[in-house]
């Protein structure tokens, strides 16, 4: 039986994310998004949320469904959202440890011998780290070539 990383895990950031909206986010270390699925948590019970099903809810009693309805969904998006992040990151984890050459790998661009991250072979240097490349112009290489080709 295969063990299943916990780093990344779909189905754990969204039980997270059941317990609170933007836990399941910061599981994921995507702090920005995780405040604001909090913050639009709070707007919507504080603006959508009639004060008697808040006051339903605070004594311990159910209160009516549809009155906690926009807090429910905006959870749900939440939940769905951080389901999605850890699905993509988590496929996109197995695609780079995979290592198999298919048509994405063979049309690959070079990578940066600094930074690792794809570079566009066309430039003299990488655009994420602006590291200068050593490009040799190939005119020069034949003329040279050829010159000594001769003698």
């Amino acid at each position: 039986m295969a063990r299943e990383s916990l780093r990344n895990n779909p189905v754990l950031a969204a039980l997270l994310g059941t317990v609170m909206a933007g836990l399941g986010h910061i599981y994921l270390r995507r702090w920005l998004r995780a405040l604001g699925w909090l913050g639009v948590t709070v707007a919507t019970s504080t603006l959508a949320v009639p004060d008697s099903a808040v006051s339903t809810i605070r004594s311990g009693t159910l209160p009516d469904p549809i009155a906690i309805l926009p807090i429910v969904l905006t959870s749900a998006a939440s939940v769905f959202d951080a389901y999605l992040i850890a699905k993509m990151r988590r496929q996109t984890e197995s695609a780079d440890t995979d290592g198999s050459v298919g048509p994405a790998k063979a049309d690959a661009s070079p990578a940066c011998p600094t930074c690792g991250k794809p570079v566009d072979p066309d430039l003299e240097f990488c655009h994420w780290c602006t590291t200068e490349f050593d490009v040799e112009d190939v005119t020069e290489r034949t003329q040279l070539d050829e010159n000594y080709s001769n003698d």
